[in-house]
């Protein structure tokens, strides 16, 4: 045999085998952790030291910042896009948030998220939210290709009660479900710590040798009821802890958030207990901009707008990424990511082929996350909305945004002259980062910490001189992120693009499924001793 012979047959052999090594390869833990409500300012990984979140933080300087991650205006738009893959106005699922008796949700004919994972061979878990649909057994979490779910089906619970109230109906909203079996739960606790011990339990119990897919969907930081928004574990506790904070109900947030933030820790210490965290890919995000009026005081600033609105602080989220697989790590992205591109961008990353998925909305941000490489996402839509009253799109530099309600700056400035200064040990010593640095090859320091922190501050001005526009406004987001000046005028051509380009996808808006905004006497809890279920026959 030739020696161009043998080389040209171990080439081939060589290539069989990394074939073999990529199909056969061990595929990632995926961990989401999505946080409800959270405010850019509410995280001190972005310059404020009120509210210190070192676990959190560690995650975000050991992976890597998303400075620029867009989700929809509200939660039940969001987890559809983030579930789906699609903007909401496909599935007919964008608007209000859903109410706990409305006969909604995701339409049965979309594959979600965990339908597609299970098929490459995760194992699917859901703890916490759920909101996309409860109303007859097959739109249930276990029905749509998670293999277990702990939690709550609607928009929030109280912390302690585990209790949600909807037109007058008040019912408990905690379920422990696996495929075909529907069952309630009854557990005693703050719900945050109830999370907490699920996620810790379910990976230590988890055979790690296989793929599993982890969705955290936190209670935290969502207001509870009208009577007792604010609730945290220890009022003496957060007082003593807090007490730089002057207005108690900001206290009481922050105190929320702490038990967030411990709550990140812990899970990612759980992870490297059961020798899971060198294999995973841990996501951190809010579901969309803190509400910063009303019962809850979380902060967007110096974003503007708030929860509910299309302007940055309601849809431009708190995002980090943490991988020992990320091989560009510890550094701040400023490149466009949608809550549509998870799907794709995981489906990715654990070597499954995106061209399976269909056609998405979202696009595969795996090589922008691992190794740093420019995103190829140029345009997001924000948000259409049924009568046209709240509509944004982003296409490069500039945003096109019409959105009447809550335009001014929101929340609090996150200053303050009492307020602890940042730090920096007390990230290294985290229980995130005491995690990490069992697995890392990098690891972080104190010299790090504040370059990062700098480059994920956003910085404006102008501020104080700024006059709400009345109708369509074009803002340059890249260099005014807090959208103080409209250039709608000066930038005619863009405007008009970003205009047709909104018409054309309101050429594709599914009927609206929240039309009708109803309450369906059948679903009240009384119906169901005492309980939020499914009250329609199945589909």
């Amino acid at each position: 045999m030739s020696m161009t012979s043998r080389k040209a047959i171990c080439a081939f052999v060589i290539s069989i085998l990394y074939l073999i090594d990529k199909c056969e390869g061990k595929k990632p833990h995926i961990i989401v952790i999505i946080a409800d409500d959270l405010g850019w300012n509410d995280v001190s990984f972005h310059g404020s030291n009120q509210i210190p979140t070192p676990n959190i933080d560690a995650l975000a300087y050991n992976g890597v910042i998303l400075n620029r991650h867009y989700t929809q205006p509200t939660c039940t738009p969001s987890r559809t896009a983030f579930l789906t893959g699609l903007y909401p106005i496909r599935t007919g699922m964008y608007g209000n948030p859903l109410r706990p008796s409305e006969p909604n949700g995701i339409p049965l004919n979309f594959t979600l998220f965990p339908e597609h994972m299970k098929k490459i061979g995760y194992v699917t878990r859901l703890i916490g939210k759920w909101h996309t649909g409860y109303f007859t057994a097959n739109h249930t979490p276990t029905y749509r290709g998670f293999d277990s779910f702990f939690g709550y089906y609607n928009g929030y619970i109280k912390y302690f009660k585990h209790t949600i109230n909807d037109d007058f109906h008040t019912g408990h909203d905690v379920h422990r479900d696996y495929p075909n079996n529907l069952t309630v739960a009854y557990p005693s606790g703050y719900f945050t710590d109830i999370i907490t011990q699920e996620a810790e339990k379910l990976i230590r119990n988890h055979n790690n040798k296989n793929p599993l897919y982890l969705q955290i969907a936190h209670l935290a930081v969502h207001a509870s009821d009208n009577k007792d928004p604010l609730e945290v574990r220890d009022v003496k506790e957060i007082n003593l802890k807090f007490g730089h904070i002057k207005n108690i109900k900001r206290r009481k947030y922050a105190g929320m958030v702490h038990a967030l933030d411990e709550s990140v820790g812990r899970t990612v210490r759980a992870l490297q207990n059961a020798n899971m965290l060198k294999d995973s890919i841990i996501l951190f995000i809010s579901d969309n901009g803190a509400q910063s009026v009303g019962h809850n005081v979380g902060s967007n600033y110096p974003l503007r707008g708030l929860k509910f609105t299309t302007y940055e602080g309601g849809v431009r989220g708190v995002a980090c990424i943490y991988s020992p697989l990320i091989k560009n790590a510890q550094r701040v992205s400023n490149d466009m990511i949608h809550i549509t591109d998870w799907l794709p961008t995981f489906y990715s990353a654990a070597g499954g082929n995106i061209a399976n998925l269909g056609e998405l909305d979202g696009v595969d941000q795996w090589s922008t996350v691992q190794v740093g490489e420019r995103s190829s996402r140029d345009f997001i839509l924000i948000n259409i909305d049924r009568n046209s009253r709240n509509v944004a799109a982003i296409l490069g530099n500039f945003k096109l945004i019409k959105s009447p309600l809550y335009s001014k700056y929101y929340g609090d400035l996150g200053h303050c002259r009492r307020c602890p200064a940042y730090n920096l040990t007390s990230i290294i010593l985290s229980l995130s980062n005491q995690a990490i640095n069992t697995v890392s090859n990098v690891k972080l320091t104190l010299t790090k910490i504040p370059k990062l922190r700098s480059m994920s501050h956003v910085r404006c001005r102008n501020l104080a001189k700024f006059i709400a526009p009345v109708g369509t406004s074009l803002f340059d987001i890249f260099n005014d992120p807090c959208e103080s000046i409209n250039v709608y005028s000066k930038y005619p051509e863009i405007t008009w693009n970003l205009k047709h380009i909104i018409n054309d996808y309101r050429q594709v808006m599914m009927q609206h499924n929240l039309f009708d905004r109803f309450s369906d006497p059948a679903s009240y809890p009384e119906n169901f001793r005492g309980s939020w279920m499914p009250w329609i026959d199945k589909l």
